[in-house]
């Protein structure tokens, strides 16, 4: 999941995008690359915040891991790090940066 969403890195932010190479928003961005890996997401962070299984904690969180609340979502790259598109585009951020409150930590895979 990771090598195939760092492709996108520096790719432009749409609001209601789904598709990262024209623009994507947060959601749309990890629909799209979970998409192309077989696996059907919704299109809003709240509800990707409730597919696959509940990781317990950061420290159990493995690449590939969606983080998600209510206003963004994003996926795990290791390191307290996420890939996410926001409105600087597509990019690496520090978890605590993009979710300065609760989150929740689900694996698909």
């Amino acid at each position: 999941v990771v090598n195939y969403a760092v492709r996108f890195v520096g790719n432009p932010y749409r609001w209601g995008g789904t598709n990262p190479n024209t623009g994507a928003d947060c959601s749309g961005f990890v629909q799209y690359v979970y998409g192309q890996m077989g696996v059907s997401l919704p299109h809003y962070s709240g509800a990707q915040a409730t597919v696959g299984r509940a990781v317990g904690s950061l420290a159990d969180a493995q690449p590939g891991d969606i983080i998600a609340n209510a206003q963004h979502a994003a996926i795990y790259v290791g390191n307290g790090m996420v890939i996410n598109s926001q409105l600087n585009g597509t990019r690496y951020d520090p978890i605590a940066w993009v979710f300065p409150s609760s989150y929740s930590i689900r694996r698909i895979f």
